[in-house]
């Protein structure tokens, strides 16, 4: 605790609260009695540069290949032209927005306030979100002091352990794992589940505020609504003129649009965006669609990108690529034998992007063909644009190696489906009439989260 640390603002007010010992009560000899405090604070000044984040957010592998590219992105941005930084928009007062920053005391010490300064967030909210049991994650030291690890991973929060609903029903040869055998520990756990659980869902609310500041569901056009089908065009554009929608690891970020047509009487006539049985969308990558047995979405409108990789007689084929996992600790992925200062990336394998550059946008097609039609209508369109971090392809391609915390691959997959995100939500009505080729209202329908 007393030794030297790092930070976008020196030694000024350290100095101030070391002046003033007496007041704030904090000593910096380790073997002092006393509060401890670290003797100095060292300037680290490119901590609030974007340089400081793109050491991390450009990824190129060992052989050239350009994984994520989020600063580069950035630095080709209209923000990064007016100077705004990485920092601004996603340490400020609302995530993903260039909002300004919180003032006041980085530190109350016996008490005391210090000086107050700007503060920024450290959140970081962005698509991903935890899949493990809430005993383990976030980290609370209140539950790594009732139990261990393995201890809490045989906790049944979803059986209800530790309420009174549940533990009225336990009788007195009620089975349970030797750590969970004391109902005062039950409860002692369940209120910690419950506090976590809180703090999942302000993360939850975090998480969306930052999707929806940077993915827009914009205009819904109607080209054709009579008895010969429905046409429409559904536009989605980018919130953030800061780097391309979804960024970072767009390979495996979905987002996309789900559309569901039903009639009348609420039969669905045209379905786009739905999910295959294994909990994929119906594209290249789903195991129905290879197999036959789920028809290819023709109208699917997706920003994942793709992993393109060469054939060896010439051409190339989408491939999903997991992360190597070698037997040792040497990398799987061996430098190019060949230059890449012409190509800038090796020719065997490429990232063919799919997202939406700054500010700019991208549009989904859907045609419902006049025989899908079952009468004069009304018809309704519910269209949906949702996120989820990773496809369950991935983890299918993943599954061998196994998971953590003893989940199994059904389970992650049903994890990330269960976490998915409604970003927006939005219904157009159309009316057939023979006389008259569209009639269409638009109602926009307002989320919680």
């Amino acid at each position: 605790l007393t030794e030297v640390v790092f930070g976008p603002m020196g030694n000024a007010e350290m100095e101030r609260v070391l002046d003033n010992t007496h007041e704030y009560r904090v000593v910096t000899d380790p073997e002092e009695a006393g509060r401890k405090v670290h003797k100095k604070v060292e300037l680290f000044a490119n901590i609030s540069e974007p340089m400081f984040c793109g050491t991390c957010h450009d990824v190129t592998l060992f052989n050239g290949f350009r994984l994520e590219e989020a600063f580069s992105e950035y630095r080709t941005s209209p923000a990064a032209a007016r100077g705004e930084t990485c920092q601004d928009c996603h340490m400020g007062k609302v995530q993903g927005v260039a909002s300004g920053y919180d003032y006041g005391p980085a530190a109350v010490v016996g008490g005391v306030e210090t000086m107050p300064r700007k503060l920024t967030n450290h959140f970081f909210a962005g698509p991903d979100y935890s899949l493990i049991h809430p005993g383990i994650f976030p980290h609370n030291s209140v539950a790594q002091a009732l139990a261990t690890m393995e201890e809490w991973l045989q906790f049944d929060v979803d059986a209800g352990w530790g309420t009174d609903e549940f533990e009225d029903t336990v009788t007195d040869d009620g089975q349970f794992p030797e750590a969970w055998q004391s109902i005062d520990d039950r409860y002692d756990a369940r209120d910690i589940i419950d506090y976590q659980l809180e703090r999942l869902a302000w993360a939850t609310e975090q998480r969306l505020e930052v999707l929806r500041n940077g993915y827009i569901l914009g205009d819904i056009v109607t080209k054709r609504a009579d008895a010969g089908g429905i046409e429409f065009d559904v536009q989605v554009r980018s919130g953030t003129d800061g780097h391309n929608v979804p960024t970072g690891f767009t390979g495996e970020r979905l987002v996309w649009l789900e559309v569901t047509v039903t009639d009348d009487d609420g039969n669905v006539v045209f379905v786009s965006g739905d999910r295959d049985p294994n909990g994929d969308l119906r594209d290249g990558h789903s195991a129905y669609v290879h197999a036959g047995v789920t028809a290819l979405d023709p109208y699917l409108m997706s920003l994942q990108s793709i992993f393109v990789t060469q054939n060896v007689r010439g051409g190339e084929i989408e491939h999903v690529i997991p992360i190597p996992y070698p037997v040792t600790a040497l990398p799987r992925v061996l430098p190019s034998a060949v230059s890449l200062v012409f190509t800038g990336e090796p020719a065997t394998e490429r990232v063919h992007k799919r997202g939406i550059e700054p500010l700019g946008e991208r549009w989904g097609h859907y045609v419902v063909e006049g025989d899908a039609l079952t009468g004069p209508g009304p018809y309704r369109a519910v269209i949906k644009l949702i996120q989820q971090p990773v496809p369950i392809n991935l983890v299918v391609a993943m599954q061998d190696v196994g998971f953590d915390y003893g989940l199994t691959p059904r389970q992650v997959g049903d994890a990330y489906i269960a976490g998915a995100q409604v970003l927006w939500e939005r219904e157009v009505i159309f009316n057939i009439d023979p006389g008259q080729a569209t009639n269409q209202t638009d109602n926009e329908t307002k989320l919680d989260g």
